[in-house]
């Protein structure tokens, strides 16, 4: 009777594979970059140990030593985003993984994103840059973008912790400030938070309902940099003045905590305008007091320029 040991190598599929396999094995040990590999780990490398690790070695061996990156941010060269690498221990040869280039940059980039909360903010204005501030003739942004640029950079360096309260007619690009402060903090790994005014405190008036305002006002305050856009296009109220507004500024301008605020009035005409509540009531000693908060937490400019969403 034929043993099976003698039918396996009369088999030829059995004999295929081993022709494969051998074929495998005397690519891998003429490979440039294998020899690398036993080279540099310094031991002696015997044909049992390749065998034992075949197909990951073969992988390893034929893996592009360079990342490419597509249009998409993703790796051509490694598609899962990982580099296999080779280690002996113990008398055998391993495998373990280590992301490539373009994911470690990807992943970064990722967690850098997760730097910038927004809320009611479009896309555009939270992609923000400062290399995408046009300078155009009749505007002042050319002195505005190196006033922003050394505002960040003290804050970041923790010289000062007043940020800018930027006013100017509707369109000249006020939020659009904002979100490149934003992305320049997050660069230096600063985390921020964005909010668009006028809904933040429909969205807080509404949260009265499920007891959860008081969780949002408290993050507003307790933000690492906080930057409040159109500030005073909401609708005037003594609640959004005294209970949510003042408290806010209050506390960051107690602990110190950068705020940057974006309006269509100057600091003095806030005054009057906060003093005024929508329901007629005239309180201008409220008003004052939220203003001088203001005051003590930014710098003061005016940007200047022609109606850029016309």
């Amino acid at each position: 009777m034929e043993s099976l040991s003698d039918m396996m190598k009369n088999n030829p599929l059995f004999n295929a594979h081993n022709e494969r396999n051998e074929e495998t094995y005397e690519m891998i040990i003429n490979s440039p970059k294998f020899r690398q590999f036993v080279n540099d780990s310094g031991v002696s490398v015997t044909r049992e140990m390749i065998q034992d690790e075949l197909l990951m070695i073969k992988k390893f061996v034929e893996q592009d030593s360079e990342c490419v990156q597509d249009e998409n941010g993703h790796c051509k060269s490694h598609p899962d985003g990982y580099v296999i690498n080779l280690e002996v221990r113990n008398g055998k040869i391993h495998h373990y993984l280590t992301p490539c280039k373009v994911k470690v940059e990807r992943d970064k980039y990722k967690g850098k994103q997760k730097l910038i909360q927004s809320f009611f903010i479009s896309r555009d204005i939270v992609n923000a840059q400062f290399d995408d501030l046009d300078i155009i003739e009749g505007s002042n942004r050319e002195e505005v973008i190196h006033k922003s640029i050394e505002t960040v950079h003290n804050i970041v360096s923790k010289k000062d912790y007043r940020g800018l309260y930027i006013h100017g007619n509707f369109g000249v690009g006020k939020s659009f400030f904002l979100g490149s402060f934003a992305n320049e903090l997050k660069e230096k790994n600063m985390s921020s938070m964005i909010i668009y005014v006028p809904e933040l405190l429909q969205e807080l008036r509404a949260g009265f309902k499920d007891n959860t305002s008081d969780d949002r006002i408290r993050a507003l305050k307790e933000a690492d940099v906080l930057m409040l856009d159109d500030l005073g296009a909401e609708d005037i109220t003594a609640w959004s003045r005294d209970t949510v507004l003042t408290p806010i500024l209050q506390s960051r301008m107690a602990e110190k905590r950068p705020t940057f605020i974006s309006s269509n009035y100057s600091i003095d005409q806030l005054v009057d305008l906060y003093a005024v509540t929508k329901d007629g009531t005239v309180d201008k000693i409220k008003a004052t007091r939220m203003v001088e908060r203001i005051r003590a937490l930014t710098y003061e400019v005016e940007l200047v320029g022609p109606n850029y969403r016309h």
